[in-house]
């Protein structure tokens, strides 16, 4: 039998993966100074030369900006970027996932409600198909992010209202990301399954389907909020 070789991985990417971590958890806010790399390297127990290499990683994603002579800086997430497959290794930080929260909280209730009024059969149908795949999500590999996007994206797109597309649309990258981040706490954080997101989903969609705009704003909002406190509590807990 053929074995095949295991990768181990190198210490920068290690310690690189360790100051993502920080940056998430939100020990070090953007726009805030890292420690220097002697104080890394001391905190980590490694060489210099391997947070150099970490940080010059961190740094080629847009992560941190490198300032010599003044330290290293933990950069803002760039929205304004999110459809640039460049910057698809970003991390977002917990602050900026809050405001993110905050953000869809604003349009995507409003977009609900909007949707419930304009839809048309063509959107419905693709609500139907998001529905589908997320009831089908293992839980593995899959864990329906994909289709929650899906789902969120043919509602602005029955809103009729081309600058909500638009918007949505752009965000769409960095919108999925949170959604696997926030169903990947729900799994192994709360230790519940993607059913009962699923029903909130298919909630929703019953209230736009009927045109009652004021159920499809209270859904919406109730699922947004319940999937941000799952987030919120699971990043704590790690």
């Amino acid at each position: 039998m053929a074995f095949k070789q295991i990768e181990t991985k190198k210490i920068s990417e290690i310690v690189r993966a360790q100051i993502e971590e920080m940056i998430k958890r939100g020990d070090v806010q953007p726009g805030e100074k890292l420690d220097s790399v002697v104080q890394l390297a001391s905190q980590f127990q490694v060489s210099r030369s391997a947070v150099r290499e970490a940080l010059s990683a961190l740094r080629a994603v847009g992560i941190v900006t490198i300032k010599q002579g003044d330290g290293t800086f933990v950069n803002k997430y760039d929205f304004s970027g999110v459809v640039d497959p460049m910057k698809a290794e970003r991390i977002i930080s917990k602050k900026e996932m809050i405001e993110l929260f905050e953000i869809r909280k604003i349009i995507e209730v409003g977009a609900a409600e909007l949707a419930s009024l304009n839809r048309q059969e063509e959107h419905l149908q693709s609500l139907e198909a998001a529905l589908d795949g997320m009831k089908r999500a293992s839980g593995g590999e899959n864990l329906g992010e994909k289709a929650d996007m899906a789902f969120h994206l043919a509602l602005a797109s029955g809103t009729g209202n081309t600058i909500m597309i638009d918007m949505m649309h752009q965000l769409s990258d960095t919108l999925q990301k949170t959604m696997f981040e926030t169903r990947r706490i729900w799994l192994y954080s709360e230790k519940k399954t993607l059913q009962r997101l699923y029903e909130e989903h298919e909630n929703i969609y019953e209230a736009v389907k009927s045109g009652d705009a004021a159920a499809a704003r209270e859904k919406m909002l109730e699922h947004l909020t319940h999937v941000e406190s799952t987030m919120i509590q699971g990043i704590k807990k790690e």
